[in-house]
C-alpha cells in the first residue's frame, strides 16, 4: 500500500489541506494529460473542502474547464433532496464553477429501480473513459470518507456491494444489514475494483469514532473482523489519508 498519512490538528485543517492537495494534483494532471477526472465523496469534511475550492484563492487555481467531475456514491433520492450528495456538492462548490454543469456527471437517481440507476452510471463511465466492459476506468483522483462502521463510498458491511468485483457501479441497501443506518435509503456506488485502479485516492477522516477503523486499516496483520475500508490497502496508486488528531487517536 503506497500511503501518505497526514495527521492534522482539526477537521478544518483537514479540509484546507485536502482542498490544496486537490488543486495541486489537478494542475499536475492537466499539465501532463490535459484532463482531470475527479470523483467526489459525500460527508461534512469533504463539503468543507468543496467550499474552500469555490472561493479565492483556490478557486482561481483550479483548472475547472479541464476537470470532469463524477460522484463516488449517491443516495437514491432526487438531486434536490436534503440527503443528496449531488445537492451538497452543488451548494458547496458546483454552482460556482465557470463551465456550468457540462463537465459534471451526477449519478442518476430518477428511475425508481436503483439497479437501473447503477447500470446507467456504469454506462456513462464507459462512454466518458472510452472503456470496454473489461477495462476498468482510471480516475485521476477519488475522494473517499470512512464511516465508523468501516464503510467507504457506499460499500457497507453486510451488503453484496462490499464484495462486488465485476461491476464498476452497483447498489446496496445498507439499512437492510444495519437498521441503524441513516438515512435509511438505498445507495448507488462505485465498486472496489474502480477504487483500486485510481491513480490517486484521498481519504478524509475526522473524529474519534474513526480511530478503531483507521487502526484496523493500518494494521500490518489481518485484524479480527476487518472493516470494508481495509480494501484501500489493495489500491494500485497512491492513497493519501488526511486525518485529524482525534481520528488518529492522538
Amino acid at each position: 500500500m503506497n500511503v501518505v498519512k497526514q495527521v492534522l490538528s482539526d477537521s478544518g485543517t483537514v479540509a484546507r489541506q485536502a482542498a490544496e492537495a486537490i488543486v495541486t494534483l489537478a494542475q499536475q494532471r492537466v499539465n501532463s494529460g490535459g484532463r482531470f477526472h475527479l470523483a467526489l465523496a459525500g460527508g461534512s469534511t469533504p463539503k468543507a473542502a468543496y467550499t474552500l475550492l469555490s472561493v479565492s484563492p483556490l478557486f482561481q487555481k483550479m483548472p475547472w474547464e479541464q476537470t470532469k467531475i463524477y460522484f463516488g456514491d449517491e443516495r437514491h433520492v432526487s438531486h434536490d433532496h436534503p440527503d443528496s450528495n449531488y445537492r451538497m456538492a452543488f451548494e458547496a462548490m458546483l454552482k460556482a464553477i465557470p463551465p456550468g454543469l457540462e463537465n459534471v456527471y451526477p449519478i442518476p437517481t430518477d428511475h425508481e429501480d436503483v439497479e437501473i440507476c447503477a447500470e446507467f452510471y456504469e454506462d456513462l463511465l464507459r462512454v466518458q473513459f472510452q472503456r470496454r466492459s473489461d477495462d476498468i476506468p482510471r480516475f485521476d483522483l477519488i475522494l473517499l470518507g470512512i464511516g465508523a462502521d468501516g464503510h467507504t463510498a457506499s460499500l457497507f458491511p453486510g451488503t453484496p456491494a462490499a464484495a462486488e468485483r465485476k461491476r464498476w457501479v452497483t447498489w446496496c441497501d445498507p439499512a437492510a444489514a444495519n437498521p441503524e443506518i441513516k438515512p435509511a435509503v438505498k445507495r448507488i456506488t462505485i465498486t472496489a475494483p474502480v477504487i483500486w485502479e485510481a491513480a490517486h485516492v484521498m481519504v478524509l477522516a475526522t473524529g474519534a469514532e474513526k480511530t478503531p477503523v483507521l487502526a484496523k486499516i493500518f494494521d500490518e496483520n489481518e485484524p479480527v473482523n476487518p472493516p470494508v475500508s481495509r480494501l484501500l490497502r489493495q489500491c494500485k496508486g497512491q492513497v493519501s489519508f488526511f486525518v485529524d488528531r482525534a481520528a488518529a487517536g492522538n
